[in-house]
């Protein structure tokens, strides 16, 4: 039986692994579109998305690499939950996350985006982490408004900061980043 680290009503939250995503994982990794705001072009091959998931394992070094799939549940009693996408923290201190296309636009990422906040604050790794910081194409219009909706505050906005593959890497892509601080937690009396 599958171990979920959050559950909503509509999904899971799940540790990435090699032996329960792989072939889900390079369906993300491989499709043109979920890798449109990507740094990186989309995988070739099942090998190169396996050696993507293995950099994206914690290690002692770096103990806050970590990537959750983001798991829809059946629709129907015995069926199992599939990979839709991913959310995870990419650079120490900054969460990233991918969607394949099908499900965009149907409120999941905003869903897994909240699951995932709820459950990284609560982690050890995380308690010496006063903020979050993520960051995203300004033309990203869903993901900028996901993190705004979340509680995200605009940053600055680096222009032509980044090469996007899907561009060819030749067009320089400009980068805003947002931040989310901590939650202050209250006390009940």
């Amino acid at each position: 039986m599958a171990v979920y680290a959050a559950e909503s009503s509509r999904l899971y939250l799940q540790t990435l692994s090699i032996d329960d995503h792989l072939e889900s994982y390079h369906r993300l990794a491989s499709n043109d579109a979920s890798m449109m705001w990507s740094m990186r072009k989309p995988d070739i091959s099942i090998a190169e998305s396996l050696q993507t998931m293995r950099k994206h394992l914690p290690t002692p070094e770096q103990p806050w690499n970590e990537r959750w799939a983001i798991m829809l549940k059946g629709e129907m009693e015995g069926v199992k939950p599939k990979m839709i996408g991913v959310v995870g923290i990419v650079r120490e201190v900054e969460i990233g996350y991918r969607l394949l296309p099908d499900y965009w636009g149907k409120g999941y990422m905003s869903e897994a985006l909240t699951m995932f906040l709820a459950m990284w604050w609560d982690l050890d790794v995380s308690q010496k982490y006063m903020r979050l910081i993520a960051a995203a194409d300004p033309e990203n219009l869903g993901s900028t408004r996901i993190l705004v909706k979340h509680g995200f505050i605009k940053g600055e906005l680096k222009k032509a900061f980044y090469a996007r593959a899907y561009l060819g890497g030749e067009v320089k892509s400009d980068l805003q980043y947002f931040y989310l601080d901590r939650p202050v937690l209250t006390e009940k009396v």
